[in-house]
């Protein structure tokens, strides 16, 4: 891209053609973000169809997005219960449609969609933890327990989830529902 203002790179559209990103540089008020595809060859950026948006997933065909419309990501607080706590919501591109993910008051972050599942981060225990929504259940269930350090950082790759914890960094597998460290 070549735009003055900061574009983040968030994921890959599930076809490989073209680049997900959040970027202020459409907002007359600054700092609330949009989201944004461009090819990887570069060219103009195209403007995804919701009023906000931070932290995304798409769906496994690109039909919809699990998202975030502000994120907490680098804030410095722990356990906020403000108005900034958002739920996670699912935008259907083609429908034009919006449906929330049940929400506590604890922060959820990080939205990861896999298969049928929508993974998160939520602090609604307290700590940062692994969570998953399952879209045909519409049960959450919680799939980490750590009690001391919050999960940081979670990266969805095609069968596990890495995160780190207490500077550690963490493998998550899909499957099996195993967590192992991942020695450096």
């Amino acid at each position: 891209t070549f735009h003055p203002t900061r574009d983040l790179v968030l994921d890959w559209s599930p076809d490989g053609k073209d680049v997900l990103f959040r970027s202020d540089r459409i907002s007359a008020l600054g700092g609330l973000t949009r989201l944004f595809l461009v090819p990887p060859d570069g060219g103009p950026a195209r403007v995804l169809p919701v009023p906000r948006g931070d932290l995304t997933s798409f769906s496994p065909d690109g039909s919809r997005i699990a998202y975030l419309e502000t994120s907490q990501e680098f804030r410095t607080w722990k356990r906020y219960r403000g108005g900034w706590s958002l739920p996670i919501a699912i935008y259907d591109l083609k429908k034009n449609t919006y449906e929330e993910l049940p929400k506590t008051e604890g922060m959820d972050l990080f939205p990861m969609w896999h298969s049928d599942s929508i993974y998160f981060i939520s602090d609604r225990d307290g700590v940062m933890n692994l969570f998953s929504y399952g879209l045909q259940t519409r049960e959450t269930r919680k799939l980490t327990d750590y009690a001391e350090y919050d999960i940081k950082w979670p990266s969805l790759g095609p069968d596990s989830i890495v995160y780190e914890n207490g500077g550690l960094l963490f493998e998550y597998d899909l499957s099996s529902g195993k967590t192992s460290n991942i020695p450096i």
